[in-house]
């Protein structure tokens, strides 16, 4: 079904033309300038024109999509975040893998996510910065990216209980607990990009370490 779908849009795409083709892509052209500039500039001192004149349109054009800064920087959050896991996917693609191999995958992509990818790592830093005024937004960040990660992890590490292979000292908020430094580094590095931080590598080795060393149940 979606490949007749796919099918159906690129012929009618065909027959609209560039220009019509263009106009399609112009609500993303703009999401990514405003993300660029709020990078750049922060929310406070962005402006829509700063949009427009980065985006290549007019100030008009970008109130024909967005009715003011707010709902833009609202909608560069929501579409522009990206969800750091697809479950189903990845514990079907890792099934044969063991409880510490899926562990060590879920951490190494955990920060490929938050440190590397670069909407991810700013858009954290925008509800960082101007979460307060969009309490409404952050909550819904957490449920829809936040959330899903940590009852991820709970299942990898309920896995590895079941299999004999974890022991879980407390139960509640340990996924936080676990996960916390994957967040301190991401805060680090937007907070003193120039400060002499440990390198990526060794910090993920680190924390799998200190991970393992928390829930590994001691040989018999």
């Amino acid at each position: 079904m979606a490949g007749i779908q796919d099918a159906r849009r690129s012929a009618l795409e065909n027959e609209l033309g560039p220009r019509a083709r263009r106009k399609a892509q112009r609500p993303q052209e703009i999401l990514q300038a405003a993300f660029e500039e709020f990078v750049e500039r922060g929310y406070t001192a962005t402006r829509i024109e700063d949009v427009a004149t980065r985006a290549g349109v007019t100030k008009g054009t970008i109130y024909l999509y967005f009715q003011n800064k707010e709902e833009l920087f609202q909608e560069v959050v929501g579409k522009l975040s990206q969800p750091i896991f697809d479950e189903k996917q990845f514990m079907e693609q890792h099934q044969h893998r063991s409880c510490d191999e899926l562990v060590r995958l879920f951490l190494d992509t955990l920060y490929q996510h938050m440190t590397v990818n670069p909407h991810s790592r700013e858009i954290l830093r925008f509800l960082i910065a101007d979460g307060r005024s969009f309490p409404t937004l952050v909550s819904t960040y957490f449920d829809q990216f936040v959330q899903p990660l940590m009852t991820m992890f709970d299942r990898i590490l309920q896995k590895g209980v079941r299999e004999g292979v974890f022991e879980i000292w407390a139960e509640g908020h340990i996924s936080q607990i676990l996960v916390s430094p994957a967040l301190t580094y991401t805060i680090d590095t937007l907070l003193s990009p120039d400060t002499k931080l440990p390198e990526l590598k060794i910090y993920v080795n680190t924390h799998y370490e200190m991970v393992m060393r928390t829930i590994g149940k001691a040989p018999a």
